[in-house]
């Protein structure tokens, strides 16, 4: 439902700019189910999915979406970065490393930058934008083994890859995909995808 068309709507929510929203208020709660958040704050609530594109973020329960920008406010999560990699599958295990998952063509050249080639080992990336900038812009983009493999498409020619990092090498993360410096690289094959020239 529109925000315009709700009558108990808190005024928070009246505030703020959005584009598509599909929101409904339940027992009092706000649930948002899908849509755009373009700007304004949000107070409290369910963030069931849909994309944040700016503003303040104080309190509610986020199950799932995109993070492009804003502020994080929340008092119950206090680091949304490592909160919205978990929502990926990158936790850090004691001894500060992560893993994650990307994809090129076979011959290691990048799926969206053509001209990028990935290395084997170790591989870093410099003079990027600073961590909170943002997941589309420029860095290294990992994700969830199955992400990786289907983001642009599934090609059953693409070379999987891990990649092990640190925490300081984690500059973003959407909740979809994250943007990192830099880590140690090696080819796998994909467990759930048969390769076509196997």
């Amino acid at each position: 439902m529109k925000i315009k068309d709700l009558v108990d709507a808190p005024q928070w929510l009246k505030n703020a700019v959005v584009e598509d929203e599909d929101v409904e208020i339940i027992n009092g709660v706000v649930v948002w189910r899908n849509g755009t958040w373009c700007n304004g704050t949000w107070r409290d609530g369910t963030w069931y999915n849909g994309i944040w594109h700016n503003g303040t973020w104080c309190n509610g329960i986020w199950h799932n979406g995109i993070w492009r920008n804003g502020i994080w406010r929340d008092k119950n999560i206090n680091d949304r970065l490592l909160f919205m990699a978990s929502k990926i599958g990158i936790v850090f295990n004691s001894r500060g490393i992560a893993t994650a998952y990307r994809t090129t063509q076979k011959d290691g050249s990048g799926r969206h930058v053509r001209d990028f080639v990935q290395k084997t080992g170790k591989y870093y990336e410099t003079d990027l934008p600073i961590s909170g900038s943002g997941t589309c812009v420029c860095g290294i983009h990992v994700s969830s083994m199955a992400t990786a493999q289907t983001y642009f498409g599934v090609d059953a020619t693409a070379q999987l890859w891990e990649v092990k990092f640190r925490r300081e090498d984690l500059l973003d993360c959407d909740g979809e995909k994250a943007r990192i410096s830099g880590g140690i690289f090696k080819k796998i094959d994909c467990p759930f995808i048969k390769r076509k020239d196997k």
